[in-house]
């Protein structure tokens, strides 16, 4: 994440999930900076690696609502099916 990356240049992509094109990761830094979001790895093995600009904060927490709401639909089923 921001400036756990090294390798330049990097395939960038946008919020929206717009392909920007390949840039240094320099640019790819200023260009997230700008936006106020961080710059994530997404695809470390693809050459270039591929980075992409999220809020890397709103993505976690919206990974760790999902796996709890998953987790309470699948025991309310399982009660209900008793």
């Amino acid at each position: 994440m921001n400036n756990q990356i090294r390798i330049s240049p990097v395939r960038l992509v946008d919020v929206g999930g717009e392909q920007i094109g390949i840039v240094s990761i320099e640019d790819a830094r200023a260009a997230a900076e700008k936006r106020g979001l961080d710059l994530v790895e997404v695809a470390a093995a693809a050459r270039p690696p591929v980075v992409r600009i999220m809020d890397y904060g709103k993505y976690k927490y919206e990974q760790t609502t999902s796996i709890s709401k998953r987790g309470t639909l699948a025991g309310s089923w399982r009660k209900a099916t008793r």
